[in-house]
C-alpha cells in the first residue's frame, strides 16, 4: 500500500511537473499569424483600424497620385473585403490617417486634417467631419466641428463612438501656442479640446480636458457607455512630459485628470510618440513609450477604476521605438503591439500581458523600415479570437494586414 501510494504520488508529480511545463512552453509560443492582402493599391499609406457598430473591421488608408490624397476604406465582410469605397479626395497631403469608424445607430463617420491653404503656420491643420447613412456610397457635407478660434495642430484627433449615434472628437489645440522663441512660457502652452458631435450631426460647445499638453503626441480616446477616457502625453513645469488620462463625459462635468505613471521624462521638445488606451466595464490598458533614461522603453499599466488609478506599470521592451497599442482581451489580458529596435531596422512586436504582468507569447510581425509621419504609427484592432496589426511598408509602398490568431 505504502508503495503504490508512493508511485501514485510520484505519478501524479511528474504529471503536474508536466502539465507546468507543457502550460510554460504554450505561453512561450509565438503566436500563430498570417499575413492578410487588402484592398488597398500601389502607393498607399495612413493606415488606421476602425470596427462598424456590428462588430466588422474596417481598414481606412490614402493612395497618392501626383498631389492629390485620396481617403479611401473598406469592411472585412465574412465573405470577404468589401469594395473600397472613397471618403474624400484632397489636394496635396493629409496632416493625420483619415478615420472611418461605426456608430451606434449603424451609420458611419468619417474624419479627416487637411493643411489649410489660408494659414500661414505650417504646423496648422483642419479636422472636417462626415457621416454616412447608406454604408459610405455617400456623405454628409464636411463640418468643421469646431469656432473660429480653435486652431488644431497637425496630426493630433481622436475619436470615439457614443451611444444615440453619437460622436467624441479630441484634438490638441495651439490657438495659445506661438512658435516663436521669444513668447512667454506661462501663456505659450498647447490644450487638449473635445467637442461631441450629436445625433443631428451638430457640434456641441468645446470643452478644455487639459489646459497644458506635449504638442505633437497624438491622444487616444475610449468610450463605454457615456464614459470617456482619453490618454496623452502631459506637459508640466521643468518640461516633463509623461503620460496622463482624463476622465470626461459628454455633458459639462469636470475633467479628471490623473497621472497614468510617473516616468519623469524630461525633454525640451515634443517626441510625436503618443498612448494608446483600451476600456472594458472592469478594466483598463494603457501603453505607452518613455525614454526618461536615455533608453527608449515601452510599458503597459492595468487600471481597475476604470482609469482613475493605474497599478504599477510593466516594462515590454527596454530597446524600443515605441507607438504601441494596447487593446484588452475577453479573459482580461492585453494585446500590445509596439515598434523595438533590432539592429538598424525596427520590428513590429506584439505580446500578451497579463493582469498579473507576466509577458508572454511575444511574437515578430515584421522587421525593416517604417514611414516616418504621419504614417509611422501602429493600428491595431480585436474581434473575436483574432487581432488585426496594421502597418504601412515603406520598402512596397503599400499598407499591410496582419491576422494574429489569440488562442
Amino acid at each position: 500500500m505504502n508503495i503504490f501510494s508512493r508511485a501514485a504520488t510520484a505519478g501524479f508529480a511528474v504529471s503536474v511537473l508536466l502539465a507546468v511545463a507543457s502550460s510554460a512552453a504554450f505561453a512561450d509560443r509565438p503566436l500563430k499569424w498570417r499575413e492578410l492582402a487588402v484592398p488597398a493599391a500601389d502607393n498607399s499609406q495612413q493606415h488606421h483600424l476602425e470596427k462598424t457598430a456590428a462588430g466588422e473591421l474596417i481598414l481606412s488608408w490614402v493612395e497618392t497620385d501626383g498631389n492629390a490624397s485620396t481617403a479611401k476604406f473598406a469592411v472585412l465582410e465574412k465573405t470577404g473585403w468589401s469594395l473600397p469605397l472613397t471618403v474624400i479626395r484632397e489636394q496635396g497631403k493629409l496632416a493625420d490617417p483619415p478615420v472611418v469608424l461605426g456608430l451606434s445607430d449603424g451609420s458611419l463617420a468619417a474624419a479627416w486634417m487637411p493643411y489649410p491653404t489660408d494659414s500661414t503656420d505650417r504646423y496648422a491643420s483642419d479636422i472636417f467631419l462626415a457621416r454616412s447613412i447608406d454604408g459610405g456610397l455617400s456623405w454628409s457635407a464636411p463640418l468643421k466641428p469646431y469656432g473660429a478660434a480653435a486652431r488644431v495642430y497637425d496630426a493630433q484627433m481622436s475619436l470615439a463612438a457614443l451611444p444615440g449615434g453619437r460622436l467624441a472628437l479630441v484634438w490638441t489645440d495651439m490657438r495659445l501656442a506661438s512658435h516663436d522663441p521669444a513668447a512667454d512660457p506661462k501663456t505659450n502652452r498647447y490644450q487638449l479640446v473635445s467637442a461631441v458631435i450629436d445625433r443631428d450631426w451638430r457640434a456641441n460647445p468645446e470643452q478644455i480636458l487639459d489646459n497644458d499638453v506635449c504638442s505633437c503626441c497624438r491622444s487616444y480616446t475610449a468610450a463605454l457607455g457615456e464614459r470617456l477616457l482619453t490618454v496623452y502625453r502631459d506637459h508640466a513645469a521643468g518640461e516633463i512630459r509623461d503620460i496622463s488620462a482624463v476622465r470626461w463625459q459628454p455633458v459639462s462635468a469636470t475633467p479628471q485628470i490623473g497621472s497614468v505613471h510617473a516616468d519623469g521624462w524630461v525633454i525640451g521638445g515634443c517626441p510625436s510618440n503618443g498612448p494608446s488606451v483600451d476600456l472594458a466595464p472592469a478594466n483598463a490598458v494603457v501603453a505607452w513609450f518613455s525614454a526618461a533614461d536615455g533608453k527608449g522603453r515601452v510599458k503597459a499599466a492595468f487600471s481597475h477604476d476604470g482609469g482613475e488609478t493605474f497599478l504599477a506599470p510593466v516594462e515590454l521592451d527596454a530597446d524600443a521605438s515605441g507607438y504601441a497599442n494596447a487593446t484588452l482581451l475577453d479573459d482580461g489580458s492585453a494585446l500590445v503591439s509596439w515598434r523595438g529596435r533590432q539592429g538598424p531596422d525596427d520590428e513590429l512586436r506584439v505580446a500578451k500581458l497579463g493582469e498579473d504582468g507576466k509577458i508572454s507569447r511575444r511574437t515578430t510581425l515584421y522587421r525593416g523600415g517604417f514611414p516616418k509621419w504621419p504614417s509611422k504609427y501602429l493600428a491595431t484592432q480585436v474581434i473575436g479570437n483574432q487581432a488585426y496589426v496594421a502597418w504601412t511598408d515603406p520598402a512596397l509602398k503599400r499598407v499591410r494586414l496582419a491576422v494574429v490568431e489569440l488562442n
